[in-house]
């Protein structure tokens, strides 16, 4: 069992960042990535946020929590949304870079395909922060 961190550091957000850049540009740069981002219905979109949050909750949970959740539970809460919202961050970023996140003319799309490419990189992210 790891030691658990009491708080997400410096160097937790670095691994998330590295994590994510790794899966975020290769689909942030596939036509499908934006054509679903235009096509998927609104429902689908929060299904695969939600599956990203479980996906970084379970991993998490039996890398580092299993026999401490209910002592760090908060610490579990903050890194779980703040590993995706640096997904998510990044995801804007890139897909920004890209000309393809058209947040003040289609906020709607942009944010599709935000989410659509957070989902890769936030297992990404989760997997180079667990590598100690």
């Amino acid at each position: 069992m790891h030691k658990i961190q009491r708080r997400f550091s410096n160097k937790d957000i670095s691994e998330w960042f590295a994590g994510s850049i790794l899966l975020a540009f290769p689909v942030a740069m596939t036509e499908e990535a934006w054509n679903l981002g235009k096509e998927l219905p609104a429902l689908s979109i929060l299904l695969i946020a939600v599956l990203s949050l479980v996906f970084i909750a379970w991993f998490g949970y039996h890398r580092h929590y299993q026999s401490s959740l209910d002592t760090h539970s908060l610490e579990f809460v903050i890194r779980v949304f703040s590993g995706y919202a640096i997904a998510l961050i990044v995801a804007a970023f890139v897909l920004a870079l890209l000309n393809q996140f058209p947040l003040g003319s289609e906020p709607a799309v942009a944010i599709k395909r935000m989410v659509l490419v957070a989902a890769p990189a936030s297992a990404a992210g989760t997997i180079v922060d667990s590598m100690k």
